[in-house]
């Protein structure tokens, strides 16, 4: 004997109809008859008998009636309580990716973080770097994985990923057949750029300018990749760009050249709003990644 059997029970009995009672519980008339069948076979006793007008239930149905409700209404208000609870305890998380770090994060970790912490409901979005910086500012996001910012003073920082930076040319381009270039070695090539709304792009920009030079844009792009990397296919210029980010295999005229630079690379993490007091969701959130990453965790 289990509570459905008693519920459909008392619905048979409620409505006096076994296909009455199947169709407000969204099931067959077989299958209700089946299970009432099964409950007289366990308790060893007809629980209703049948008449042209109807189903009634049994001196021992009229028995078990009232407390066969007590016992689904009290069922009942358990799961209710139960479902209370878990959603009163669930804590909103906002979080938001820059351009590529999700791939790079990985889209299986965020489902393995969900499957571990139940009670955490993420809200997931991705924004260009600056409008990750704004929204974390403003409180529309928690916090914000994507490139480490440089206004330290309403931004705290924990690094999560650091990704090498590579030059995507042309193989006609001499430089094509170089193991590895340096940013000296670019100042007379034509570029295909980002907009300033990827913070890459910033970060390009300052060794440009270490290296003596500033770039000769061809193309600035404000988001869509794939023109970028045609550009190159027909030589119209070179893109720098994340190595792990990059791909160009279907393009049978492009090759991608490391840069040897000791400090270039794609300075990836998560960024929160200075000066405020982090959620306990999102100290959850940082940490499980951070100890993945193997980066030190927040205090």
């Amino acid at each position: 004997m289990d509570i459905t059997s008693l519920k459909y029970f008392v619905k048979v009995c409620q409505n006096n109809s076994f296909s009455r009672a199947a169709k407000e519980l969204f099931i067959t008339q077989q299958a209700i008859s089946r299970i009432i069948k099964n409950l007289e076979k366990e308790i060893g006793a007809p629980l209703f008998y049948r008449d042209s007008k109807g189903v009634y239930p049994t001196e021992l149905g009229k028995y078990i009636l009232p407390k066969a409700e007590a016992l689904v209404k009290e069922f009942e208000n358990f799961v209710a309580e139960i479902n209370d609870m878990v959603n009163k305890k669930k804590e909103r998380l906002r979080v938001g990716f820059a351009p590529g770090t999700l791939q790079v994060l990985g889209v299986k970790e965020i489902v393995e973080f969900e499957s571990k912490y139940c009670n955490i409901e993420i809200e997931i979005g991705e924004y260009t770097d600056v409008d990750c910086e704004l929204n974390v500012l403003n409180g529309f996001l928690d916090l914000a994985l994507t490139v480490k910012p440089k206004d330290k003073k309403r931004f705290k920082y924990y690094h999560l990923i650091k990704e090498n930076l590579i030059a995507i040319v042309n193989k006609n381009n001499p430089l094509s057949h170089k193991k590895s270039i340096k940013f000296e070695d670019l100042k007379d090539e034509k570029f295909i750029i980002l907009d300033d709304t990827f913070r890459i792009q910033r970060v390009l920009m300052e060794h440009f300018k270490k290296a003596g030079f500033t770039p000769n844009v061809y193309y600035k792009s404000s988001h869509d990749l794939n023109v970028a990397y045609d550009f190159v296919e027909l030589n119209k210029g070179i893109f720098v760009f994340v190595e792990k980010l990059t791909h160009v295999e279907k393009y049978n005229n492009i090759c991608c050249i490391p840069i040897d630079e000791p400090d270039v690379f794609w300075d990836v993490g998560f960024i929160v709003k200075k000066n405020t007091k982090i959620s306990p969701a999102a100290e959850k959130f940082i940490n499980y990644f951070l100890s993945k990453h193997g980066s030190s965790r927040t205090t």
